[in-house]
């Protein structure tokens, strides 16, 4: 951290939006007044309605990871396991791409105003050397490339308001975990490759899910800590939000997944958490999980 000490963002502010029959949540995205996201045990793409209701709106086989959409609104979802980008209609699930050949296991994805997604391949199985890849580009017209190199298990990815800058969380990279920012050419070419911040060893300081706000600043979630925090690019950590984990599931870790800033004026923070044990999702994903919400003063950009 740099600078002054975060501000601590009081937990009686918070509160639960969404709980139950959830399992393990990721991919949070503010689309068309609701919270999209994938719920990866239960294998479902959903969505939180304004009144409160979650709504099953795909099964993904596969699992579902990343999520974004494209330019007519459509959704388009990772399906994880086998390596496909898929997008939903009316008329059922649309194949867009196998990326199956191109890398291993890709996770979450941002997609921009054009259309062209960014994927994040883990691009190693667990307990095997870590390896650095590069982001997966699918544009429009199909043609998949790649974007950037030497990242290890690329995991969020956030694109800012005015599409010019793209950020990863790179979620194992040693001896620091941190978050790699990149220009977006208008081509949707990545350059300018930078550390945007690095956080403490990844045995602890773990980043996951990231979202980015207008100021420029990032909200990333750290599973292992139980925390959000909002990053300014350099490394200063302006404010924190520390989850206490739930007595009702004393066998399990309370994870801070991921996040998404969203609600009519784009200052509501969705966090969304999970509580369970790296052994547990190793068997299938296997969680509880809820969605948080909290107001915060920078607003999102909208998606």
């Amino acid at each position: 951290m740099i600078g002054s000490s975060p501000r601590v963002l009081n937990s009686e502010s918070r509160r639960v939006v969404a709980a139950g029959d959830l399992g393990y949540l990721e991919a949070a995205r503010w689309h068309d007044g609701a919270l999209w996201f994938s719920d990866m045990r239960r294998r479902k793409v959903c969505r939180l309605m304004p009144d409160g209701r979650v709504e099953d709106v795909a099964d993904v086989p596969g699992v579902p990871s990343g999520l974004g959409f494209a330019p007519n609104g459509s959704p388009m979802v990772v399906s994880l396991v086998d390596g496909r980008l898929l997008q939903l209609g009316s008329n059922g699930q649309e194949e867009l791409a196998d990326l199956s050949s191109v890398a291993y296991h890709p996770n979450d994805m941002a997609v921009d105003r054009e259309g062209r997604a960014y994927i994040g391949p883990q691009g190693y199985k667990f307990g095997s050397q870590p390896i650095g890849v590069g982001l997966i580009v699918r544009h429009p017209d199909g043609r998949i490339e790649t974007g950037g190199e030497d990242l290890v298990f690329p995991n969020g990815i956030t694109i800012s308001g005015d599409g010019r800058t793209l950020v990863v969380a790179e979620s194992f990279r040693e001896p620091r975990a941190r978050l790699t920012a990149f220009d977006v050419a208008p081509d949707g070419t990545l350059g300018r490759q930078r550390v945007f911040a690095e956080f403490a060893a990844p045995s602890t300081e773990t980043v996951d899910g990231i979202a980015i706000d207008s100021q420029g600043a990032v909200w990333a979630a750290f599973p292992w800590m139980g925390e959000f925090r909002r990053v300014r690019e350099g490394g200063e950590v302006t404010d924190v939000i520390r989850i206490e984990p739930d007595p009702a599931y004393p066998d399990g870790g309370t994870f801070a997944v991921d996040v998404a800033l969203g609600g009519a004026n784009m200052r509501t923070l969705y966090m969304l958490i999970s509580d369970t044990r790296p052994e547990r999702l190793a068997n299938g994903f296997d969680a509880v999980g809820r969605i948080e919400a909290i107001e915060v003063e920078v607003a999102g950009v909208p998606g």
